[in-house]
This record gives C-alpha cells, structure tokens and sequence, in this order.
C-alpha cells in the first residue's frame, strides 16, 4: 500500500463539548499495549504520570463527534520485584473502577548465555501481551462494537493487527496513538487513517483521582506517584488525517 499524504488540524485536549445525542455520534474504542506506554512514561521520569487514567485519556484522543464505549489495556505481570508488582496489580484494580478491560498475560524466564566466554543470564520473555491486544481488537470488530478503533502502541508487530483489521473492515477508521516521545511505527502507519501523537501535558489531564472505591475496598494512589503541585496548562492535541 502507498504512503498516504497526512493533513493537520488541532483539538483541545480539555473540552467542553456541548450536548450531543449518542445516536449521531460514532463509537469509538482504545487499544493500548500496556509496556509500550508504560516505558514511553518510564522514559519521561515523571513517576506520577503512571497513574494514569485511561478511560479519560481515551476521552481526549477521542474528538467530541465521538463517544468511547470501551478501553482495553493489555500487559503481563512480572514477579521479579515485589514492589513494581504491588504497584502494578493495584494499577490494575484501578484500572478496572474505571471500567478498563484489563486483559493480562505472563512471562517466561529462560538461560542465556555467551558461547565465547560462557557467561550464563537470565533472560525474561512477555507473553500473551501481543496476543491479547490482536485478539481483543479483531473480536470487538467482528461484534461491531466500533467504528473507529485507536491503536496505542509503536510495536510493529501489531502491522499484521492493523492490516486484518482494515482490510475486514474497510469502513472502520484505525488511528494510530504514539505515546509521549515516541514515534509512529511506519508499518501500522501504512494502515492507519490518522496518527495521534501524546505528550506528557496531555497525560496530566487524565490522571486517576488519589483514592477509589472498589468492590474490595479502597484503592489508594502509591506514594511514589504523588504528582507535583504545580498549576496544569491545558494543551492541544493534534491529529493527522491520513488520505489514499
């Protein structure tokens, strides 16, 4: 497929969006690769934009000619270190508060080694994480539960997503969404109808609140994620439309 010619335009990141009835509105569905975003956000060294609210970011990628009806986050646990595992199984039970799908897969520990010196490591391998994204957006199609699918990861392996997906359903719009600092992976590019672009201000307009009820009891923000008070200046969020 060629190159598509991009065109931009600029949408408020915090809207006031007026009233709308959901029948003139398309669906509108976010995929996120979990560890993709979780070390785009690692990378920034902001801890507290970790604590990040997905269904409200979904509400700022999405313009308001939309309206999300589902957001499914996809990750894997890894027990190496207990804290980062506690902070991460309460991730997901906030997560969930919020209505997420959360689907989670594991990984696998095997030996490595250095044929020329003999040194043995160990290396661990995620699994189902790709998986699970793939499956999650190809059901969710084929039950038409949207029209236009957001697509959060710069994993080239979700190309073959992407290109099932547009060529299955031709009517449905693919918008690829890079996290902050990271860029667009050409292949899924080849497929998308539009590119959408993070930035760290626009994760600070949807962060999760301190505290949440569940069905378990209070879900309480970990200490390391306290945001910094300092006042939040509302950004812009650009979108670029892609045409054949």
């Amino acid at each position: 497929m060629p190159p598509r010619q991009a065109r931009q335009r600029q949408v408020p990141v915090v809207r006031t969006d007026g009233f709308h009835l959901p029948v003139f509105r398309r669906r509108a569905a976010l995929y996120v690769d979990g560890f993709n975003l979780y070390h785009a956000i690692d990378e920034l060294k902001r801890p507290y934009l970790k604590w990040l609210d997905l269904k409200a970011l979904a509400r700022v990628i999405a313009p308001r000619s939309e309206v999300v009806r589902k957001v499914t986050w996809c990750t894997a646990f890894r027990p190496a270190s207990r804290g980062k595992l506690v902070r991460h199984q309460l991730y997901l039970a906030a997560l969930e508060t919020q209505g997420v799908v959360c689907r989670t897969g594991h990984f696998v520990v095997h030996a490595d080694g250095c044929n020329a010196c003999g040194h043995m490591w160990q290396v661990a391998t995620e699994k189902q994480g790709d998986v699970n994204l793939a499956l999650s957006v190809l059901d969710d199609a084929h039950e038409n539960r949207f029209d236009v699918c957001y697509l959060m990861t710069t994993d080239g392996d979700h190309a073959a997503t992407a290109r099932w997906l547009k060529q299955r359903f031709p009517q449905k719009k693919l918008v690829s969404v890079a996290p902050p600092g990271r860029g667009h992976n050409r292949h899924v590019l080849t497929w998308a109808d539009a590119q959408v672009s993070l930035t760290p201000e626009h994760l600070e307009q949807a962060l999760l609140p301190e505290m949440l009820n569940s069905r378990e009891g209070v879900i309480q923000r970990p200490a390391s994620y306290l945001p910094p008070d300092v006042p939040r200046v509302k950004r812009h969020l650009t979108l670029v439309s892609s045409q054949s």
